[in-house]
C-alpha cells in the first residue's frame, strides 16, 4: 500500500473535494483520482460516496472505519521518523516538570556529566501533565513526570522510583506556624497561592478540597515554586507543595497533613512501549533513577 495515497486520503477526509486536495499536494486531479481507485482496489469495497453535481464526497461506513486507521498509520510513521532521526545523533527529546528539575535533577548533573550523558539531551520543561501528552503524541523520547497515582497506559513504560509527602506551607508569621500538623478540613478559610494548571499539585489540591467539601480562596497561581515560597514566606497566604521542593534553608514552615490517607508526589521515568532504547539510553535511564538519591 503507497503511502502518499494513505496520505491522500487522509486529506480528502478532511477536505471532502478532490480539487482542494489535489491543490494541498499540487499534484493533478486525476492523480487523486487515481491513488483513491487504487485504494479501493487493494482493500476490493467502496470507501468514497463521489457527488459529482456538487464536487464533494461522502464516506461508506467501510470508508469512515479506514479513515480510523490511516490516522494511526500516518501518526505512527511520523512517530517513527522522529524517533530514528534523534537516533542518528543519539540526542533524547527530554521532559521536565519544573519541580523535579529545579530540586531532584541537580543531584544527578554530576552523574550524566561523568558518564558523558548530559550532551544528549535535548530538555523540555512544562508540567506533568503536559509532558505526559508530548510523549505520547512521540515529541519527546522519555520524562521524568510527577503524579498521585502509579501511570497505567499501555502505550507507556512507567518506572517509579520515589514518593514525597505534600506538605502545608506558612509564614512563620501565620497562626499555624506553631502546629506540628494539620488537617486539611482545618484550611477552609485560609487563602493559598498554587501552582498553574498542567501541574500535579492543583490535581491533588482539587481532590482534597473535594473530599473535604470545600472551594478553596486562591489568590494567586504560578508554575514557580519559589514564587509561591516567598509569597507564602511574606505571609500573603499558604501554599501547598511536594517536600520535594522544600528544604531546611526556606524560611518557612512545613506542615504535614495528618490524615492517614494522604496523596503522595510520585516520581516516575516514563518512555513510550514502542520505544526500543539504545545502549546510550539504557545507560541514561540507571543514572537518572539513581536509587542513591
Amino acid at each position: 500500500m503507497n503511502i502518499r495515497d494513505l496520505e491522500y486520503y487522509q486529506q480528502i477526509i478532511n477536505l471532502r473535494n478532490f480539487s482542494k486536495v489535489a491543490h494541498f499536494f499540487s499534484v493533478s486531479q486525476p492523480t487523486i483520482t487515481t491513488a483513491m481507485k487504487r485504494l479501493e482496489t487493494e482493500l476490493d469495497i467502496n470507501l468514497i460516496i463521489r457527488d459529482q453535481s456538487h464536487h464533494q464526497v461522502s464516506f461508506t461506513p467501510s470508508g469512515e472505519q479506514f479513515s480510523e486507521h490511516v490516522n494511526i498509520i500516518l501518526k505512527e510513521l511520523t512517530i517513527a521518523n522522529q524517533e530514528i532521526n534523534q537516533l542518528k545523533n543519539e540526542h533524547v527529546r527530554f521532559g521536565l516538570p519544573p519541580i523535579i528539575g529545579t530540586y531532584y535533577f541537580p543531584q544527578i548533573v554530576s552523574n550524566l556529566f561523568n558518564s558523558g550523558l548530559i550532551n544528549h539531551l535535548d530538555t523540555v520543561e512544562n508540567g506533568s501533565q503536559a509532558l505526559l501528552l508530548q510523549l505520547i503524541n512521540g515529541s519527546l523520547d522519555m520524562a521524568l513526570l510527577g503524579s498521585v497515582k502509579p501511570i497505567e497506559d499501555n502505550r507507556l513504560i512507567a518506572r517509579n522510583f520515589a514518593s514525597k509527602h505534600f506538605k502545608i506551607i506558612v509564614s512563620k508569621h501565620h497562626p499555624l506556624a506553631s502546629r506540628e500538623s494539620v488537617k486539611f478540613s482545618e484550611l477552609r478559610n485560609e487563602k493559598f497561592i498554587m501552582q498553574n494548571e498542567g501541574f500535579v499539585h492543583p490535581i491533588v489540591f482539587k481532590e482534597l478540597t473535594t473530599k473535604n467539601h470545600f472551594k478553596p480562596k486562591i489568590i494567586y497561581t504560578t508554575s514557580d515554586s519559589q514564587i509561591i515560597k516567598k509569597m507564602v514566606t511574606e505571609n500573603v497566604g499558604i501554599g501547598f507543595l511536594t517536600e520535594l521542593a522544600l528544604d531546611a534553608a526556606d524560611d518557612l514552615v512545613s506542615l504535614p497533613l495528618s490524615e492517614l490517607d494522604q496523596p503522595k508526589f510520585l516520581m516516575s521515568l516514563v518512555y513510550r512501549t514502542s520505544h526500543i532504547l539504545t545502549p546510550t539510553q539504557a545507560k541514561l535511564i540507571d543514572v537518572l533513577i539513581d536509587p542513591t538519591i
